[in-house]
């Protein structure tokens, strides 16, 4: 096998492992803070926003800064300790006993986690250019497909053995995504002399001084901010559309898995598609797609339609990130790339902090219902965003 190929599906199964993990709990974590003793409908939904987006906070601005250090002494150190780190945080929730402290484990985890940007700049650097789109898109699966298993075998767990537990399972998968790591990822990597190091200011004006790049970066904000505006809430939406009680978690495993199951499916071939057409034409669709199945879930009556929306959602969501991604990839230098990456990581972590708290902030005064209806609105800027751009990708569109 060839050697780039050979570091493409050992960082694949590492992610996996870890993002499982990871989602075993995500969810759920409403349930977690009531167990904690969050009362109140309205404290409940705030809590959920801010505990969500907590790590967010922290992340985005560690990210540029993991992202130079791997650039300088390698992106698989850095793999390794993005997920052992994760490992030590979750561990630790699972000891909280009040939702202070939950809140303070999950600000340590922002300030500890980061394998995603580092191991899309390791595969990046070995993977040949005609071939960045099928990589990413690839490598994309293994944090969609946890999508489909995290939340499925994350509510089952939780129906039969409750929230604490689980903390505890996502410690040791992350562990196991980082032995998996050391096993198998080779790195060929030459340390940089000092006049040709990463450096951070020059890659943050390489981001926002390049109009393309810097609309991508924004772009991609946008799309995580609305992908994550209601994600925490899917829990108390399921409650909202009547299922019992006893099987809410069982449901929202279910709404949040069938999501993951479409997007892993059709990941590789946007990537592979794109290679051949064009990035911002299969960019056009996928946002016009998100669009198409995001609002019907302002108008449900039932979680099975909920279920076919996110399952619509998910073909889309995998041809806007990956894609996005496949062109900064084109876009820099070899020896910056894991400090743009680290940069643009930020970004999907911005989203993912004000996602939640924008939404939070929807639910409680406006209704759940009203988040759906925003987070359409705001996804419509999308497609005026990339009308904007020059064609970064080269290509003809």
């Amino acid at each position: 096998m060839e050697p780039w190929r050979k570091n493409l599906y050992s960082i694949w199964c590492a992610q996996f492992i870890a993002a499982v993990g990871l989602n075993l709990v995500i969810p759920f974590l409403p349930l977690y803070l009531r167990e904690l003793g969050v009362a109140g409908d309205k404290s409940l939904k705030i809590w959920s926003g801010v505990v969500y987006a907590a790590p967010f906070l922290v992340s985005a601005c560690m990210q540029p800064l993991w992202g130079i250090l791997g650039d300088r002494i390698g992106r698989k150190p850095m793999v390794v300790r993005g997920m052992l780190g994760l490992s030590l945080a979750h561990f630790l929730m699972g000891f909280s006993q009040s939702a202070f402290q939950f809140l303070i484990f999950r600000l340590f985890q922002g300030c500890v986690a980061g394998f995603i940007a580092p191991s899309m700049a390791l595969v990046a650097s070995s993977t040949p250019a005609g071939k960045m789109g099928f990589a990413l898109g690839t490598l994309q699966t293994a944090l969609i497909s946890s999508l489909v298993l995290g939340p499925f075998l994350g509510g089952a767990l939780v129906h039969f053995m409750g929230c604490r537990p689980v903390f505890f399972l996502t410690g040791f998968f992350c562990l196991c995504g980082a032995i998996v790591v050391i096993r198998f990822v080779r790195e060929k990597f030459a340390v940089q002399e000092d006049e040709k190091k990463s450096d951070l200011r020059n890659n943050f004006r390489s981001v926002f001084h390049s109009a393309d790049l810097r609309r991508l970066f924004f772009l991609l904000v946008l799309v995580q901010s609305c992908i994550f505006l209601v994600a925490p809430f899917l829990t108390l939406y399921v409650e909202f559309l009547g299922v019992p009680q006893e099987y809410v978690a069982l449901m929202t495993g279910a709404v949040f898995g069938i999501t993951g199951v479409t997007a892993a499916v059709t990941s590789p071939l946007w990537g592979r598609r794109a290679d051949r057409v064009g990035y911002r034409r299969i960019l056009r669709i996928a946002l016009a797609g998100m669009i198409a199945f995001f609002l019907p879930q302002a108008f449900v009556t039932s979680a099975y339609q909920l279920m076919f929306c996110r399952a619509g959602l998910g073909i889309f969501v995998s041809g806007t990130v990956p894609i996005i991604n496949s062109i900064v990839g084109l876009s820099t230098k070899e020896s910056d790339r894991g400090g743009i990456f680290g940069i643009f990581q930020s970004g999907v972590l911005i989203g993912n902090m004000v996602g939640p708290l924008l939404g939070g902030g929807l639910a409680a005064f406006l209704g759940l219902r009203a988040v759906f209806l925003v987070t359409t609105g705001f996804l419509c800027l999308g497609p005026l965003l990339e009308r904007t751009m020059h064609r970064a990708d080269g290509r003809r569109e």
